[in-house]
């Protein structure tokens, strides 16, 4: 019924009432009557509207809930873009009762040709005469650009995927080149398996050697000159163990090393090993162990190694410097902590003069510089600084509530937080190169993580805080409440996210940051033609943008090596999987060389096959397998799986062993005792390290049963050179 005849039914009824009951009907009337006189709801038609920069012009629908004389203002509230790259057009509704209940707010983009980020406004109705606002009176315009593009690849390395391998296991994997076998952690089984790898293109497990009586869990893998370094876990926060094992799995040594030891690593010429203990806290928080870093002395072999060969260094030193650490920027934030409980050494590498260690303190976001000389020091402890996400070149994909991908600045600083870390040396200066992958501390005793949503922002440094803290903007962004309050008053007056969702290079002996990748993993994922459709995906899920709102592609594995005279990093990507390789030989402007997955995306989102979480990854170089040529290969976590990369333009080059014409076949290889020749000629046998073993002319075989197992390089008189890998 509408509201007339509703009126005219109660004075029908009123005039057949008596007085006393005309008194009650008046007021029942007057109730009644307040109650049906209803007021227009204004709203926006939708509250999020994608549009690119090109787009020209944007019309924003605004819709009334019934017919009414009204006006509203258009009012831009909020945008986060510096350049003014947008014009309200329309500033004012009025609508006419009986006239359109829909009308039009135009907003001109303007398309520049500059290289921005995308960006986002918010249009509000506010200021209303004659009608009440409703739930939806406010409207999300997200420009995206469209000169921002990713690199292309020059795809100098010539990579292609050879094999992937199942294994009980796999999170770190190392190579032996003597013997032709990959170690691999397997942490869940509390093992190592032992891999053939004598065919790079074709893996079998050869054995699985258990682990349990040093400790609780296998957490790293080390080797050199066949010798096998393994890293255990003890039980509750307690020392862990170091163990030295030979290629078949036999223990040649054990020693106590600190709580947590979590990577283990050779110096290049294999006098020392050194192990990273991490010693995090128990899930209760009631136990700390301090963070220490093990130095195993190995001159005198493996076998002879015993706990008087252990250096253990801890932080005791930086205790008394816990304000102006702080103060630096190295976060120091566990409840009731010290410093040397706090700092919790994550991964090792070691500069190629073997005198110097820097090791990545990943929660701490900070590296400590070890000295190894006769009597190695811990020399400093130094921060990494924040990434600026308000760059353009720093922006991110902050959201795992929007159905496409919105790279934008923000009023927040990444925190590095690097897993792995690696060094080279380009003229006189060390740097480091970092795996920006992030991490928080979440235990259930204590945890910093949470997000935006669920802060309080100050208003000074967050005046559109209600804006910000939606799902589709920041709200969504994991960050920390153990930093920000700057003044401590209980607020938060600056956001930190976790990671930096790249790779770093810093001056190793200054800690100055000398370039960061900015946004650009996240831009080459986003435009990859394969692995685009699954941007910012989980490493158990092909789900599109379901780490936007964490860490994104957590850059978590580093590898940098020499190649043609060229220096390439190697980026293991943990969550979408595969790496990017960059030409980093300038070190202030790198090169994007490639990137490489095998991951199948066609699959049902909750089952994605293939290579899942790459956790480790080791480079091969051609003179250390049988293919001659360069390969990467790489632990994969979640698949458990060794997947085999090759790069097709690094081939071998061993001093005088050059290549000529190949006329000459051998068989068989790999051999047990004679290597057969398909004609007679001359040859010299030497090892990998380039040593003499033995010569002879017109020869039509060679007896290598009593060789030891390993690979050698049998040279022609032509002038042609072929690995051989004895058995």
């Amino acid at each position: 019924m509408t509201k007339n005849y509703l009126i005219l039914a109660l004075l029908l009824i009123f005039h057949t009432l008596s007085a006393q009951d005309r008194v009650i009907s008046r007021a029942l009337n007057d109730v009644l009557t307040r109650n049906i006189t209803s007021v227009a709801t204004i709203n926006f038609d939708n509250t999020l509207v994608q549009v690119n920069e090109d787009a020209g012009t944007v019309l924003l629908s605004v819709t009334l809930s019934e017919s009414a004389t009204l006006d509203v203002d258009a009012i831009i509230t909020y945008s986060n873009d510096d350049t003014n790259s947008f014009n309200l057009d329309t500033t004012i509704l009025s609508f006419i009762d009986g006239g359109d209940l829909t009308q039009s707010i135009t907003l001109s983009i303007t398309d520049n040709t500059a290289i921005n980020a995308d960006y986002m406004l918010i249009v509000a109705l506010e200021n209303n005469t004659g009608g009440t606002l409703g739930a939806d009176s406010t409207q999300q315009v997200f420009v995206l650009d469209n000169e921002m593009h990713a690199p292309i690849a020059t795809n100098t390395l010539g990579i292609n995927f050879q094999t992937s391998f199942e294994v009980d296991g796999a999170e770190i994997v190392t190579h032996d080149a003597n013997s032709q076998r990959l170690f691999v952690s397997n942490a869940g089984g509390n093992k190592i398996e032992i891999i053939d790898f004598s065919d790079p293109t074709s893996l079998s497990l050869i054995a699985s050697i258990d682990m349990s009586s040093f400790g609780e869990e296998v957490t790293s893998v080390a080797a050199f000159d066949g010798v096998i370094a393994v890293a255990s876990k003890g039980a509750d926060q307690a020392d862990g163990n170091l163990v030295f094992m030979d290629i078949d799995g036999m223990i040649l040594s054990n020693v106590t090393v600190g709580s947590l030891p979590d990577m283990v690593t050779f110096s290049p010429d294999g006098s020392k090993v050194i192990v990273a203990c991490e010693g995090e806290p128990n899930v209760d928080y009631t136990i700390d162990p301090e963070g220490s870093i093990g130095i195993i002395d190995m001159t005198s072999g493996a076998a002879a190694v015993t706990q008087t060969s252990v250096t253990l260094l801890d932080f005791n030193s930086f205790d008394a410097n816990e304000a102006a650490l702080k103060s630096a920027g190295v976060r120091i934030f566990g409840p009731g902590a010290s410093v040397s409980q706090d700092l919790e050494p994550e991964y090792i590498t070691i500069s190629a003069d073997g005198t110097k260690a820097y090791v990545s303190l990943q929660e701490n976001n900070a590296f400590a510089t070890i000295n190894l000389d006769d009597t190695p020091s811990i020399s400093s402890v130094v921060p990494f600084g924040y990434k600026d996400h308000s760059l353009a070149e720093n922006a991110l994909d902050a959201t795992n509530r929007l159905d496409f991908v919105f790279m934008s600045t923000w009023n927040t600083l990444g925190m590095y937080q690097p897993d792995a870390i690696s060094t080279f040396k380009s003229g006189n200066t060390n740097y480091l190169v970092t795996a920006n992958e992030g991490d928080s501390r979440d235990y259930d005793g204590f945890s910093e993580e949470t997000r935006v949503k669920d802060l309080i922002l100050d208003p000074t440094a967050y005046p559109n805080a209600s804006f910000l803290q939606e799902d589709e903007t920041l709200g969504r962004l994991k960050t920390t409440d153990a930093s920000g309050d700057i003044d401590n008053d209980g607020d938060i007056d600056q956001i930190y996210s976790y990671g930096g969702r790249s790779f770093s290079i810093f001056n190793a002996d200054t800690g100055q940051l000398v370039f960061d990748s900015g946004d650009l993993i996240e831009r080459i994922l986003k435009e990859d033609p394969i692995y685009g459709s699954i941007f910012n995906t989980t490493d158990d899920e092909n789900a599109f943008k379901n780490r936007s709102d964490d860490k994104g592609p957590e850059p978590e594995a580093v590898v940098i090596k020499e190649i043609n005279n060229i220096i390439y990093a190697f980026i293991g990507l943990e969550r979408i999987g595969g790496f990017m390789v960059f030409d980093i030989t300038d070190p202030t402007a790198p090169i994007f060389d490639s990137y490489s997955n095998n991951r199948d995306t066609t699959l049902d989102i909750e089952n994605p096959a293939g290579d899942l979480a790459p956790e480790g990854l080791i480079y091969v170089a051609p003179a250390d397998n049988a293919t001659d040529q360069g390969l990467i290969v790489i632990a994969n976590e979640t698949s458990s799986t060794i997947s085999v990369y090759m790069l097709d333009n690094d081939t071998l080059s061993v001093g005088a062993f050059a290549k000529a014409e190949d006329t000459i076949t051998i068989h068989p290889n790999p051999v047990n005792d004679f290597l057969f020749f398909s004609e007679k000629t001359g040859y010299k046998l030497f090892d990998l390290m380039g040593r003499f073993i033995q010569e002879a002319s017109n020869a039509t075989q060679v007896d290598m049963s009593n060789l030891t197992r390993g690979m050698y390089l049998l040279q022609f008189t032509n002038g042609t050179t072929k690995k051989v890998i004895v058995k």
